[in-house]
């Protein structure tokens, strides 16, 4: 038998990782779909000795803790995953196909063993396709100045007789445009003239159209009712499948925001 003689040997450990979710396909983050694609990560906080490596629907990480060539075979010891710490991570994240809306976005990583991190991201408006379940269509807009309120969260809770609730999420881009499928709702039973549903936003009145936010860091904001003029952190409206429906406030072209 022909022997091997190794000179070295190239041990690297990850780590750990962010794993990139649509959050549009949904409700809780374990039953998120992975992109199907790289996410592109530009750091502004990381340690000097970080490595990244981008692949489809995740970013994997590694740190230079010790040199990773070892002279002939590794034995157990060199094989062992040895932890360099914790560690922030905090940079943007973009979708270099203009799929899914840029986040900012902040991690403790460096757990041992690395766990990962679960990050959402929401579809670009343009990317959005409806089925014909319906959906929602808006446009957010501040109301103190009627500027656009770019990047903020919107969740929908529809109340379905007998089956309970189905929320949907989704996001405002730069300029405070959403769209948003009731990909799951069913058709409505017999008897039933349309469902019950609420609406509430999450976002940061600061918020330009220029710089990503963390919606991580988002608080609840107010939102004007259509038929009147008050404002509430949760606004009713009816949802009947295979429409598309557009929420306004009362007297406005578009959704007015405030914070709470």
């Amino acid at each position: 038998m022909r022997s091997v003689n190794v000179l070295e040997s190239t041990v690297l450990h990850a780590s750990d990782q962010l794993f990139w979710l649509d959050g549009s396909t949904a409700e809780n983050t374990s039953d998120m779909r992975r992109i199907n694609g790289r996410i592109s990560l530009s750091l502004t906080e990381s340690p000097r000795d970080l490595s990244i490596r981008e692949g489809a629907g995740k970013t994997v990480f590694w740190r230079q803790v010790q040199s990773s060539l070892i002279d002939g075979s590794p034995d157990e010891a060199e094989k062992t995953f040895t932890s360099p710490g914790t560690y922030t991570l905090a940079g943007v994240a973009t979708d270099p196909t203009g799929r899914y809306l840029p986040r900012a976005l902040s991690v403790n990583a460096g757990d041992s063993p690395p766990q990962g991190h679960m990050v959402t991201l929401y579809p670009t408006p343009v990317s959005v396709r409806f089925n014909s379940a319906g959906g929602l269509k808006l446009t957010l807009a501040r109301d103190a100045d009627d500027t656009p309120l770019p990047w903020a969260i919107i969740t929908v809770i529809i109340s379905i007789p007998g089956l309970g609730n189905q929320s949907y999420r989704a996001q405002s881009d730069q300029h405070g445009d959403v769209l948003l499928p009731f990909l799951r709702l069913p058709p409505l039973p017999e008897g039933v003239d349309d469902y019950n549903a609420t609406l509430s936003v999450r976002g940061a009145d600061a918020a330009t159209s220029k710089q990503p936010e963390n919606p991580d860091d988002f608080s609840p904001m107010k939102a004007g009712h259509p038929d009147n003029a008050s404002f509430s952190e949760s606004i009713g409206f009816s949802v009947v499948p295979g429409e598309l429906s557009t929420l306004r406030s009362d007297g406005r072209n578009f959704l007015a925001i405030k914070p709470v």
